[in-house]
């Protein structure tokens, strides 16, 4: 197994290789941890490697660790970064999601937050971290604000959408069935706490509304078959979302887009429902 960290402090050879050898659990004679460009002065023997960089920038080092086959403790990616920015007393950041400029961050504290990656331009091998949801004194210069886009990438259930559109069903309009996944995620966001930092800003609110009108307009394209699959499947969204929201006439949505002058009132029901506590109200972790 393969991980991919970034390290902000000090990533010592010798403290690596004793941390490696207990995340999976093997003795210290099968570690290798060296430089990515040194090729002589290696164990080629070890079955857990660390190949490292020194950057420049915010970030100190780069490290590339490989679990060989054989080695029956293959920590989650998580839970090495978490215990790894322990061992070092420095922040630790790994991929997250499917956007390459986001990165998870751990802390030597034990807590973890998101943060915005820039690679440096020209020939230099580094990074800055020009965005955080939470502060951090490691990164001061870091602007702090909740990230949408981490909202939206936080990968959520969709049960209703995936067998309203299976294979068997013979449904197979791509853009109707994008419409009813964001609105079945939408309940699931809910139902979870706004995963995962319990934020949702009231545009993207807006925006899944939206989305609910312009998935009542494409199911009048269906045929027959199609619509009674795709109508039951949207019944029963529509009952969660109802279960998990209250009806304040749409007050709260206006209030949050009042310089947009936002009118609901006159708009399908849906837009007359709030979440039961308001997620763009919350302060991220």
């Amino acid at each position: 197994m393969m991980y991919n960290f970034l390290v902000a402090g000090n990533a010592n050879p010798r403290t690596l290789s004793a941390f490696l050898a207990r995340a999976f659990a093997v003795s210290p004679d099968h570690v290798d941890v060296s430089p990515e460009d040194e090729l002589e002065a290696r164990n080629w023997d070890a079955t857990v490697t660390c190949e490292y960089q020194v950057l420049t920038g915010d970030l100190t080092h780069a490290l590339t660790v490989y679990g060989a086959a054989e080695v029956q403790s293959q920590p989650a990616d998580d839970d090495l970064a978490e215990s790894l920015a322990r061992a070092l007393d420095a922040p630790v950041l790994t991929p997250w999601g499917t956007l390459p400029w986001i990165r998870k961050v751990y802390t030597p504290r034990g807590t973890a937050t998101f943060a915005r990656v820039e690679q440096l331009e020209g020939d230099v091998a580094g990074f800055t971290v020009y965005g955080l949801e939470s502060p951090m004194t490691e990164f001061p210069h870091a602007r702090v604000e909740p990230f949408p886009e981490v909202a939206r990438d936080y990968p959520l259930p969709t049960p209703e959408t995936d067998r309203a559109f299976s294979s068997e069903s013979g449904v197979t309009h791509s853009g109707t069935q994008a419409l009813l996944r964001e609105w079945e995620k939408l309940c699931s966001r809910m139902a979870a706490h706004w995963p995962p930092t319990h934020w949702y800003s009231a545009e993207m609110y807006q925006e899944d509304l939206e989305n609910r009108s312009r998935l009542s307009d494409a199911i009048e394209f269906l045929t027959g078959e199609e619509r009674e699959r795709v109508g039951d499947a949207l019944t029963a969204l529509d009952a969660r979302f109802r279960a998990l929201t209250v009806d304040d006439g749409g007050q709260a949505l206006m209030s949050a887009l009042r310089s947009k002058k936002e009118d609901t009132r006159s708009l399908p029901w849906y837009w007359q429902r709030r979440p039961i506590k308001l997620p763009w109200e919350q302060t991220t972790n």
